[in-house]
């Protein structure tokens, strides 16, 4: 977002400037935990802690914090104090030693998950700890928290800033109960499970369902710039990728990348393209992106609702190089659709 290093399409993701992300503030000495220091560790031993094991490492993180009798529930009567108005509170409990969550200053997220939030709501929010990342399958998902949630408390004491909360939450007892905050807002995810085709200079669909690859497709993110597109083997590679970035350590997971900077979407004032496979039942939703001097991306998705996410995140790039730029060139504009494919009801 402009704190981070800006990736290059041949290495990993650069991991951010010190400042950047209150829970990663100084890089840990080698003989410290680095998963500990960012909240992902165990809690110190309490005699309410039921479940004391600590995360390992990066696979015990990602596969072995699923909690147990979690849930959320609504709480109401509760005073706003100086939050902005219009959003809604709720109670979790957590059993487990971590939680699988990062959080930002509110701040550091109006390229990503706040840029279509209002400055005067990002700015009511202070330093408050804004959900900015979730590993999957943690006590976090599992509890029903989302990404773009405020967290307000923790064991009943204010939490300021994500520093803190990170400390409270790996100090707590357990069960643990959190406050969390939900902004009247929209929060912007731009990213899922797709298949992809990025290896010829072909710009129809492959012939075969099986030349397609199954990816996790990013754009932007938070250890990417809001211009690159990021390519994962898989959710819980694009989790190690956080983590392992956050924690100014070497990415050990795959990563493709592709610069949307100067890119165009083919065709894209008819929507999304379709293809129809025999041994598919319904037919495959996709978009092409033209990257300057490079092959033809292809992005597909079984059904409209999943391509939606990453295919508006590359308009939102598209659009805004077009205003940096003051007019829309001929070679990236693109014509007025006449109709939202997405508010149509298919699959």
């Amino acid at each position: 977002f402009g704190v981070f290093a800006p990736p290059t399409a041949a290495v990993p993701p650069a991991a951010p400037a010190a400042s950047a992300v209150s829970i990663a503030t100084a890089a840990p000495p080698p003989s410290s935990d680095p998963w500990a220091d960012m909240g992902f560790g165990p809690p110190v031993p309490d005699s309410n802690n039921v479940a004391g094991e600590p995360a390992a490492s990066a696979a015990g993180t990602l596969q072995g914090d699923v909690s147990q009798g979690m849930g959320g529930t609504k709480s109401s009567n509760r005073s706003a104090g100086e939050l902005p108005p219009g959003g809604e509170w709720y109670d979790a409990r957590i059993f487990t030693p971590t939680l699988g969550v990062m959080f930002f200053k509110p701040q550091e997220l109006t390229d990503s998950l706040f840029l279509q939030t209002d400055k005067a709501l990002v700015d009511a929010l202070d330093d408050r700890p804004v959900v900015a990342f979730i590993v999957e399958g943690s006590s976090a998902r599992s509890a029903g928290v989302e990404l773009g949630h405020v967290l307000l408390k923790v064991n009943g004491i204010d939490v300021k800033n994500p520093k803190e909360a990170s400390r409270l939450i790996k100090e707590g007892p357990r069960p643990l109960p959190l406050l969390f905050y939900v902004p009247d807002t929209t929060v912007v995810v731009a990213e899922g499970e797709h298949m992809v085709k990025y290896d010829t200079r072909e710009t129809g669909a492959p012939n075969s369902a099986k030349d397609w690859k199954p990816k996790y497709v990013v754009i932007g993110g938070i250890i990417a710039q809001p211009w690159m597109m990021n390519m994962y083997r898989s959710k819980s590679e694009y989790d190690i990728a956080v983590i392992e970035t956050q924690a100014r350590r070497p990415v050990s997971v795959k990563v493709k990348q592709f610069s949307l900077q100067g890119a165009r979407i083919q065709n894209d004032w008819q929507g999304p393209q379709m293809v129809k496979y025999k041994n598919k039942l319904h037919p495959w939703k996709y978009i092409v992106v033209l990257p300057v001097s490079r092959n033809p991306i292809k992005i597909s998705s079984p059904n409209l609702s999943q391509l939606k996410p990453v295919h508006e995140g590359i308009r939102r790039v598209l659009m805004a190089q077009q205003r940096d730029r003051g007019h829309p060139s001929p070679h990236t504009a693109a014509p007025v659709r006449t109709a939202d494919p997405y508010s149509r009801n298919g699959h």
